[in-house]
């Protein structure tokens, strides 16, 4: 009877959401979807470009990659955003820099981050950037800094910030990434190294007092890259050749996809459409749109080759991205819909799985 209820508030909620907003739940068909990633290298090419740009599509049953077009050649280069006034921040790698650039590669500032600058993280106001380090060596003793934008790009040098475990807590304060979830306002970060398993929790930004405080949540888990999907408004989580879905409301990993070399950073359509920088030059892409998990039997998926020595890939929807959602009600209430369908949808096919 318990399952029954569940059944009936979910069928009514898909049922209104097509007939206010002309939404859909996940269906079996595949949905095809292109444009254009930015990505950068550890290894410059010819030139010492280090920034990447190249076209993607999926016609629902192939996936194809254009050929790499130059962008930039920065002092280092590994994670990459789009800042709110709609260049490409890059951070710098071991060189504690970041740099702005247009997305045509035309330089516009360079800071200093306060850090070693590998990953990048955005607040969900756009105002604030947190930089990462990649571990002992590699840019100092500093895991996290922040440097407010100005005018939506970088104006200021990044300030250090005190990483701590909550109180009564462990934990490992060797983050490696950090992202915002804007479904439930709460930080979470990552500890695993390169090729490796590591830890994974919630994170709470003081940005007066600059510190950073780690509630461990997991371990054991290949969390290096971590990223928002607003498509399942779950966590995606990726190092080795493992990828996880991180379920908030359940607080469990509920799907993990293998594949083969070191993936690094992953990005999402918000579409149901996967994509991960693996080192070792090709990318994964996973079409989970018609199931909502990544890891799900029956999923496309492809895994190209890309460049040699890739590095990172640039947030594909939300928050770093070019696609960021204008702020009306409306949509606010559309997204707010399609997230709850979309969670709804995983939770039905779980219950009769």
């Amino acid at each position: 009877m318990g399952n029954l209820t569940i059944g009936k508030r979910l069928l009514f909620a898909a049922v209104l959401g097509i007939a206010l907003f002309g939404l859909r739940v996940p269906t079996a068909k595949a949905d095809g979807t292109s444009g254009n990633l930015f990505f950068t290298t550890f290894i410059g090419g010819a030139g010492g470009t280090n920034v990447w740009t190249a076209t993607y599509s999926f016609t629902g049953t192939t996936f194809t990659l254009g050929a790499p077009t130059p962008v930039a050649a920065t002092a280092g280069a590994d994670g990459l955003l789009f800042a709110p006034d709609g260049n490409l921040i890059i951070a710098g790698q071991g060189t504690n820099q970041l740099h702005e650039i247009t997305t045509a590669g035309v330089p516009v500032n360079t800071v200093n981050a306060g850090t070693g600058a590998y990953h990048l993280g955005l607040s969900g106001t756009g105002g604030t950037l947190y930089t990462l380090w990649n571990g002992p060596g590699s840019g100092g003793l500093t895991a996290i800094a922040a440097t407010t934008l100005s005018g939506g790009g970088l104006a200021v040098a990044g300030t250090p910030y005190t990483v701590s475990c909550a109180v009564g807590t462990t934990c490992i304060t060797d983050v490696r990434g950090v992202v915002f979830d804007p479904h439930n306002a709460t930080w979470y970060y990552s500890t695993a190294g390169d090729g490796a398993s590591g830890t994974f929790g919630t994170v709470t930004f003081n940005d007066v007092t600059h510190t950073a405080t780690l509630t461990q949540l997991l371990s054991g888990v290949f969390a290096h890259g971590v990223s928002f999907d607003p498509f399942t408004n779950d966590i995606i989580m990726n190092s080795a050749g493992v990828v996880q879905q991180f379920d908030p409301s359940s607080g469990t990993i509920v799907s993990t996809l293998t594949g083969i070399g070191n993936f690094d950073q992953a990005a999402e359509d918000g579409k149901g459409h996967l994509f991960v920088a693996s080192n070792s030059g090709f990318l994964e892409f996973v079409d989970y749109d018609a199931t909502g998990l990544i890891g799900a039997p029956g999923n496309f998926t492809a895994e190209p080759g890309l460049i040699s020595f890739l590095d990172d890939i640039a947030p594909l929807s939300g928050t770093g991205s070019m696609n960021v959602p204008e702020p009306s009600s409306l949509i606010l209430l559309a997204s707010g819909l399609v997230g709850f369908l979309g969670k709804s949808w995983r939770r039905l096919v779980r219950l009769t799985s």
